[in-house]
């Protein structure tokens, strides 16, 4: 089993929330009648704020469809803002039952997944969200099926889903990479590599301690897909963003506690993986929406100044990021693990999906151009 130790100050947090959550593993005498008419009380912990998008019209639309699909015999307490655990906490906090179901970024537990960085490498179409949360959710299941390796095998793997192109968003402006050198960006997954080879200092942490970095300036800027500018208040302490949708992409996960799972009648089982399927789909497109609002937000309420890198300039950057794949293969082939092929399934994902929903257009665009 994956694990680390956790600090002493969670260790109440457990306590409280063992003795509150429904969910026990059924004993050989539970009748059928019984487990049907039980009602399941599961707590779900995240680290987006109560009022970010991804809670307000992902996270609670996701436990209505459960808790209506299922007539109310699974109850969801949503514990948003780390309420519950701190984002790199959640993984192992569901793997220990402290959270019944988690959503949070394999990233913020470095290492611990080194196979899902492959969809965080620089250098794929990932032309919208749309895109790349598909990718990664068929991503995940190839591998394990091809490859008969689950780097999730701790929990239960609800689905997956992914940011999609993120840009440099900064204090002060990049033109080029003269601009950039000596920076310290706020950084995670495959893109961390990319940003040294950049001659930046990626410096890695939870988007929830971004806004504090910037405004402190421990940071002074970060790669990130723009919806972050109004749901994590960046537009507040940034200037410039320029674009670089080459660079980025981050992979997120809803997992559940293996007992809870376990725990759960088949019936109720089908509906969760009924959902969770449609899900994994709504929440690409959920976040192609807000990346497009959230860099419009920027622009309209703070007067973000929108850099473009000029062709000479891009293929400069292209130059600097291109070896990032072939390191990162021959670092797991090392570790024995198939790099090489799981690149492939990455990369044969990233094309096909792009041929089907790479021309996706927001809602919220296609609405504020009527």
């Amino acid at each position: 089993m994956k694990s680390f130790f956790f600090a002493i100050a969670i260790i109440p947090v457990f306590l409280i929330s063992s003795g509150i959550t429904g969910c026990r593993p059924v004993d050989e005498e539970d009748t059928e009648s019984t487990i049907s008419q039980e009602t399941f009380h599961l707590q779900m912990a995240t680290f987006w704020p109560s009022n970010d998008f991804q809670v307000v019209e992902g996270h609670e639309k996701w436990i209505e469809e459960i808790e209506k699909r299922t007539d109310g015999r699974v109850r969801i307490s949503l514990h948003a803002g780390e309420a519950l655990l701190g984002a790199s906490e959640i993984y192992e906090g569901v793997v220990t039952g402290v959270a019944d179901i988690g959503t949070t970024c394999p990233a913020y537990t470095p290492g611990l997944f080194p196979l899902t960085a492959a969809f965080e490498l620089p250098g794929f179409n990932n032309d919208n969200a749309l895109v790349a949360s598909v990718t990664a959710q068929e991503g995940y299941q190839r591998i394990k099926e091809e490859l008969d390796i689950d780097e999730y095998e701790d929990v239960k793997p609800l689905f997956f889903w992914a940011t999609g192109p993120g840009d440099l968003i900064t204090r002060e402006p990049v033109h080029n990479l003269e601009d950039l050198e000596g920076k310290t960006l706020r950084t995670v997954g495959g893109v961390v590599p990319a940003v040294e080879s950049l001659g930046a200092t990626p410096v890695s942490m939870p988007m929830s301690e971004s806004y504090l970095a910037l405004d402190q300036r421990i940071v002074q800027g970060i790669v990130a897909p723009t919806d972050v500018l109004k749901g994590f208040r960046l537009a507040e302490v940034v200037n410039y963003l320029t674009e670089t949708p080459f660079l980025y992409n981050v992979v997120f996960m809803k997992i559940m506690n293996q007992d809870t799972w376990n725990a759960l009648p088949s019936d109720i089982q089908e509906i969760f993986e009924e959902v969770n399927r449609e899900f994994a789909f709504s929440y690409g497109q959920l976040r192609e929406d807000y990346r497009l609002e959230g860099l419009n937000y920027g622009i309209e309420e703070f007067n973000l100044e929108v850099i473009q890198l000029s062709d000479e300039e891009l293929n400069r950057w292209l130059e600097k990021i291109e070896p990032q794949s072939e390191t990162w293969v021959e670092e797991m082939e090392s570790r024995g693990l198939p790099g090489k092929k799981v690149l492939e399934i990455a990369r044969e994902l990233d094309e096909k999906y792009s041929v089907e929903y790479g021309d996706y257009k927001s809602t919220h665009t296609q609405e504020s151009e009527q």
